[in-house]
């Protein structure tokens, strides 16, 4: 194709882009941009962390909680932290327009109080989501606060003294 019959291609179908950022740029509704996670909903139950494919979410341990931040600065919008949120706590926003002169303003963060064993103080998980699955689940109180370990010896004990009274003399 010769240059003249390209320049008549271009000349007749005229401007295909915007002329970004003076006019507003074309999003779509499927458009990504990154997330925001919102703390009064986040259970901090890690789910958001364990798909994000390129680790821009993390869990970790801090002091007396656990800590979710969230580094725009690795994310690839992809969105899939969103769709597998069970708290719905994650959205995706339209945002891209990210760029920053400080790397703390990339990141943010929320701080979870985490559950200790009421029986030998080990961290079980965040409370918040000690709480939500309360709420699904048939999990009686006694139960709750306590790590798997003890669980499982306060469980073994009980199910022993059942056995223990219905195999006693008749």
């Amino acid at each position: 194709m010769s240059l003249v019959k390209i320049l008549e291609i271009a000349l007749r179908t005229g401007r295909v882009t915007r002329r970004y950022p003076v006019e507003e740029p074309l999003l779509t509704p499927e458009f990504r941009g990154s997330i925001e996670v919102d703390p009064s909903k986040c259970w901090g139950c890690g789910a958001c962390t364990k798909v994000c494919p390129s680790n821009a979410l993390t869990l970790t341990p801090s002091g007396k909680g656990l800590v979710l931040e969230y580094f725009v600065g690795r994310c690839v919008f992809c969105g899939m932290c969103a769709e597998v949120c069970p708290a719905k706590a994650i959205t995706v926003t339209k945002k891209f327009e990210l760029a920053s002169k400080n790397l703390r303003d990339l990141r943010s963060r929320v701080v979870h109080e985490v559950l200790r064993c009421s029986v030998c103080g080990a961290p079980i998980t965040a409370e918040a989501e000690v709480r939500a699955v309360v709420k699904v689940s048939p999990i009686t109180e006694e139960y709750v606060a306590l790590c798997p370990r003890c669980r499982k010896e306060r469980f073994t004990k009980s199910v022993a003294l059942r056995i223990g009274a219905s195999s006693g003399p008749s």
